[in-house]
């Protein structure tokens, strides 16, 4: 899986026939070191030759284009920071696509950072994304319901609703009631905001299944009374018998 795309120009060349997004080009309206120093050689080279610029005024404007200078490798040096920071964690990135202009959201762990020129990449399910898409940095509690919660829609899926359960299924449901139990109570939360329909129609399938065992436990205890009674009954009649015997004799 290639980590790397082809960049032209501090753009990103979508060679990928299954992209759907791209990164845009951020417009910059602040002035940078390169600007104002253009304006300042400008400056000096069409100034009135009768009326030049004193020696102070170069150098006031030069100490400001240091100033400049220094503000703006101390941005590119956070900036910079902040990408290496990222790696190995799990964000969510919001790319526009150059197309359409509709926004949509990735999901991955940064598996390494890029620079090209002035731009940062992030380099997230093999795809390289400008740090300005980064849309949030998940947090590792966050992930983990996240992937529960995939898991617990995945095996509710598989199983009957509550208009086919039968008591053959008690022990599966039985088994998932308890790994739920098990959990945090943020992941119960997150289950149960997040994945409504898996978990009414567990809950619904569950209380079914409750019911259809209740049941059968009644019948079951009934036909156990009705058995002792019969044999009290068989009992008696034998007691019968043996004393009209001793009777006779």
């Amino acid at each position: 899986m290639a980590l790397w795309q082809k960049v032209e120009n501090g753009s990103l060349v979508d060679t990928s026939a299954s992209a759907t997004s791209s990164s845009k080009e951020k417009v910059n309206n602040d002035l940078g070191k390169e600007d104002f120093l253009k304006l300042l050689v400008a400056q000096m080279k069409y100034q009135d030759p009768l009326q030049p610029q004193s020696n102070t005024e170069y150098v006031t404007q030069l100490a400001t284009f240091t100033q400049v200078e220094a503000t703006e490798n101390m941005a590119h040096s956070a900036e910079r920071l902040e990408a290496n920071g990222l790696i190995g964690k799990t964000v969510i990135m919001r790319p526009t696509n150059s197309v359409t202009g509709e926004t949509s959201d990735v999901m991955g762990v940064v598996d390494s950072v890029m620079k090209e020129g002035s731009n940062i990449y992030l380099a997230v399910n093999g795809s390289l994304y400008n740090l300005d898409d980064l849309y949030t940095v998940a947090e590792a509690d966050y992930m983990e319901a996240v992937l529960i919660a995939n898991d617990f829609e995945d095996t509710v899926a598989q199983l009957p609703d509550a208009d086919h359960v039968s008591l053959a299924d008690e022990s599966t449901f039985s088994q998932i009631r308890a790994q739920f139990d098990k959990l945090t109570d943020y992941q119960k939360d997150f289950i149960e905001n997040n994945c409504p329909e898996a978990w009414q129609k567990f809950l619904a399938a569950e209380t079914t299944i409750k019911a259809l065992a209740a049941l059968n436990d009644q019948i079951n205890a009934g036909n156990g009374g009705n058995t002792g009674n019969e044999s009290g009954a068989e009992g008696g009649t034998e007691n019968g018998t043996g004393n009209e015997s001793g009777a006779d004799k």
